[in-house]
Order: C-alpha cells, then sequence, then structure tokens
C-alpha cells in the first residue's frame, strides 16, 4: 500500500474544465440543491444520523446567495464572485466550477488548492421555478397541505432570533414537536404542540403565542388559495447558566437529529476532534504508533465525520502489520461511502481478511 498521512501530505487536485463555453445570463436565478456528494463520487458523511441537507442559492450579477435555512427569506450568507470561463471564482483559492447547466439543472464542483477529490463536494441543484411549478401541480385541487422544503411559506425574518427575543430570557431546558397551522384566508395561525419532555412550563405556552401572532411576517406567495397550510417544526430549548441560554428551531420537520444536523456539530466536537488528529499525527510522525491509534481513535469519537482519523488509524494499523485492524477500518469507511476506502479495501485486504 502506498503510504500516505491523510491532512498531512496534501496533493494538488486537478481539475478539468467543461467543454462547452456556458454563458453568465444562463446561471443567474434561484437554484434548489437535490442532493449533494463528494467529487470523487464518495456519499457526504450526514453530521447527525438521518439529517438531511438542504440549500437554496441565488445567482445574481456579481453575488450569490445561499439560505440553508428552508422557510426562512433571511439569507445565510452572500459572497462575491466573478465569472471566469466556466468557474464562479470567489477568492484567489477557492471556487465552484460548473460541470453541467441547462435551462432547469445545474451541477457545480468546489475547488480548493490542496484538497482531494474526497474533500470536495458536488452540488446538483434544480431551477427554484421549476420545482415550484411541479409542486403546485401536485398540490392542485388541494384545500390543505404540508409544507415540504421543496414549497414551503418562508418566514421573513430569523425564526429563532423571534423567538428568543420573545422569551426575553426566560428559558429553560425543554424539547418540544409541534405543528404550525397557517389558515392564508384567514389570515390566522394556530400551533400545536404534538410532543413535549416536560410538561406544565409557561416557557411553552409563550413559545406557542409567539408563533401564533406571527402570521405577519410569513410571505404567503403561491400559498393564497389554500385553506391551510401545516408546517411541522422542532425545539429545543437550553437554560445551563445565568448568562447561558437559547432556543433552536427547525422547520418543515419533526425529527431532532434534523435540527441538530442543521445547527452542525458542537464548538467541543469539532475541536476535540481535530485536537487529537492533530496530536495523533505527531506521534505517527515520531513512528509512536500505539498513541497514534489511541489519538486517532479519540479524534473519530469525538467528530464521527472527520474520517481522515480513520484513514491515519488504519494506516497505522498497516505500517505495524495489524492487517485485519487496518481492513476492518477500511471497511467501515467504505460502509460510510468512501470510494477512497473502497479501492484500499479491494486492493489490499483481499488476502488478508
Amino acid at each position: 500500500m502506498k503510504n500516505k498521512l491523510f491532512y498531512l501530505i496534501l496533493s494538488i487536485t486537478i481539475f478539468s474544465n467543461v467543454n462547452a463555453q456556458i454563458k453568465k445570463a444562463d446561471l443567474l436565478g434561484s437554484w434548489i440543491q437535490t442532493k449533494t456528494g463528494m467529487k470523487d463520487s464518495s456519499e457526504l458523511i450526514p453530521v447527525y444520523k438521518d439529517y438531511i441537507k438542504h440549500f437554496d442559492i441565488t445567482f445574481e450579477k456579481k453575488k450569490y446567495h445561499i439560505n440553508y435555512y428552508p422557510a426562512q427569506k433571511f439569507q445565510n450568507a452572500t459572497n462575491s464572485y466573478r465569472f471566469k470561463k466556466n468557474k464562479i471564482v470567489v477568492s484567489k483559492h477557492y471556487a465552484l466550477e460548473i460541470e453541467k447547466l441547462t435551462k432547469d439543472s445545474l451541477v457545480i464542483v468546489e475547488q480548493m488548492k490542496g484538497l482531494d477529490d474526497d474533500k470536495l463536494k458536488r452540488h446538483y441543484l434544480i431551477k427554484k421555478e421549476k420545482i415550484v411549478n411541479k409542486q403546485k401541480i401536485i398540490h392542485q385541487g388541494l384545500n390543505k397541505i404540508t409544507a415540504n422544503p421543496y414549497y414551503t411559506p418562508l418566514f421573513t425574518d430569523n425564526i429563532k432570533l423571534y423567538l428568543n427575543r420573545g422569551l426575553n430570557r426566560n428559558h429553560t431546558n425543554l424539547d418540544l414537536k409541534g405543528i404550525i397551522k397557517i389558515y392564508p384566508q384567514k389570515n390566522d395561525i394556530k400551533t400545536i404542540i404534538t410532543f413535549r419532555d416536560k410538561t406544565g412550563l409557561y416557557q411553552e405556552n409563550m413559545i406557542v403565542e409567539l408563533l401564533n401572532n406571527s402570521c405577519h411576517l410569513w410571505d404567503l406567495k403561491y400559498f393564497e388559495n389554500y385553506e391551510e397550510v401545516d408546517i411541522e417544526f422542532v425545539i429545543i430549548m437550553t437554560r445551563k447558566g445565568k448568562n447561558s441560554y437559547g432556543l433552536k428551531i427547525g422547520l418543515l420537520t419533526n425529527s431532532f437529529n434534523q435540527l441538530r444536523g442543521l445547527y452542525g456539530l458542537t464548538y467541543t466536537q469539532i475541536t476535540d476532534g481535530n485536537k487529537y488528529l492533530k496530536t495523533g499525527i505527531k506521534y505517527y510522525i515520531n513512528k509512536d504508533y500505539k498513541n497514534a491509534i489511541k489519538n486517532f481513535t479519540k479524534s473519530f469519537e469525538s467528530n464521527h465525520t472527520l474520517v481522515d482519523a480513520l484513514y491515519n488509524r488504519a494506516l497505522c494499523y498497516y505500517d505495524t502489520k495489524q492487517y485485519l485492524n487496518a481492513c476492518l477500518d477500511w471497511k467501515i469507511l467504505s460502509d460510510l461511502g468512501q470510494k477512497r476506502a473502497e479501492k484500499l479495501f479491494n486492493e489490499n485486504c483481499e488476502l488478508k481478511r
């Protein structure tokens, strides 16, 4: 096996351009992500089990906006760019290469010098107008519908901040699930709580009242003719100390893992994962494989998306002739959809299983 320490020895990825010249005018407009993978065709590892990432991206002439929060109108991130051949150049080191662009579909791939293909994302997107029109046909003739990430009213403010401001620091530890029932023709909202992990808390009543009074903050374009539009939601509220409080809300879902995935890994998970990974690399360089393996194990346990920790642990096992353990790690990575691990397993483990 060719020795390679992941995240330490980096190769420059060579990118190929799309053959056909793309016009910038064809890129402009709003697009909705339908799938994301890695450039080497590996699967994207979710931050939490069953988490599905949704976002839409709007290209203007010199800027593009990305919104990662379905059912909210506020723009989460804005970047300036310049269009060069078939590339959306964001900075000296980062760009998006357009692999495919038609009237209704777009495929873009990240470019960043120094990163291999299994670290670069490939996004598949559909023109927002097409998806909305398709959803209109699907829901045609219905009086009541349940909104989904591709067809939903939009909250025109930041709903998390709206609820946190309304609670005025009167937070507690509470998990809720519910449904926001919007009645467009009556200009009214009724909020139903379907799950609570604690009962009798006035914070729940405050949240319900705030949501019930938020009708003026919803953009109901495309939904005026429905009698009822239901939006599922989950809430995790915390109160850890005098100055530590907050509420997180996920719309269009009844899954707490979807909410956790929306806000990403915790600061501790990320920092611990990186810390143990760097320490493991130092031990590996000094050929202290035992401690390297311990730290790579802690790294992956801290942050299960940090697959480089498992790649490096497998390398330690292979270098110390623990072939079975190396193959087990490559098999775990293969099951996670990692193409590089699948190749390593097939090349090295046929006679060592």
